[in-house]
């Protein structure tokens, strides 16, 4: 099978690694880490993506054609609500983020979300390629906003913008099964200490990724949203469900 993956860089070191012992063949689209915080840009970058891939799935010589367009991402804010295709399936795990493929399952997330009472949670891929909590990095934020908005209102910005960390309890470190550098895990250890959360180390599972990657797409862990159809929010732990896309849709696809 030749499938054409969509993958967020956060889970860049996995996926690479999968996708090198595969006995499919595999080329990977990636996107930076962090647009689940602006859904909208999400769904678009998601969008001209699939797009870009069909449109080059027309072009490429008989027999290296893809079969499939694989998305490693969950529900992430509601970013693949809307998706759609003209030509080739697309196959999107049933989870609501990166945490339940790094976890293995959807169903041990939900496990250790009612265990760990507000945790945020940390990994290599999102200490490496995005914003954590981390006094450093703070520190850093409140730079930039002195800078461009005044000392006066960097302050005010800082308790504005953090104001979610409140909620947090927790700090659950997901290691990787790759292998972990120590620095990873002391990052998380000191954003506990820093912002006095309770530091949990979860052991991370490739089960989830591996499947995402190599199939079997099962449907009670995938859904494979056929060809001119479209991705609609189903509101269960199935998170989502394929619909016909109406002809005016798949048009905005070209």
């Amino acid at each position: 099978m030749r499938i054409a993956m969509i993958g967020c860089m956060v889970m860049n070191r996995e996926i690479s690694h999968l996708v090198a012992k595969s006995h499919h063949i595999i080329r990977v689209w990636w996107l930076r880490q962090g647009l689940h915080d602006t859904p909208d840009l999400l769904r678009t970058q998601l969008q001209q993506t699939v797009d870009a891939i069909e449109h080059e799935n027309e072009l490429l010589p008989l027999g290296t054609h893809f079969d499939a367009i694989v998305l490693a991402y969950g529900l992430c804010s509601n970013g693949v609500i809307g998706l759609r295709s003209r030509s080739l399936p697309i196959v999107v795990p049933r989870c609501d983020d990166c945490i339940s493929l790094f976890l293995g399952s959807a169903e041990r997330y939900r496990q250790l979300f009612t265990k760990m009472d507000g945790a945020y949670w940390y990994n290599a891929g999102w200490i490496e390629q995005s914003f954590t909590p981390s006094k450093k990095n703070y520190a850093l934020q409140r730079a930039q906003y002195a800078e461009e908005y005044g000392e006066e209102n960097a302050d005010y910005l800082m308790e504005c913008t953090n104001s979610w960390m409140t909620n947090y309890k927790s700090c659950g470190f997901i290691t990787c099964p790759l292998g972990d550098k120590p620095e990873h895990e002391a990052y998380a250890r000191q954003a506990a200490d820093d912002f006095g959360w309770e530091f949990v180390k979860v052991e991370g599972e490739m089960g989830y990724l591996d499947a995402l990657v190599n199939g079997p797409w099962d449907d009670g862990r995938f859904l494979t949203c056929p060809p001119r159809s479209r991705i609609v929010a189903d509101y269960s732990e199935k998170k989502f469900r394929s619909e016909p896309a109406q002809i005016d849709d798949l048009e905005d696809c070209r």
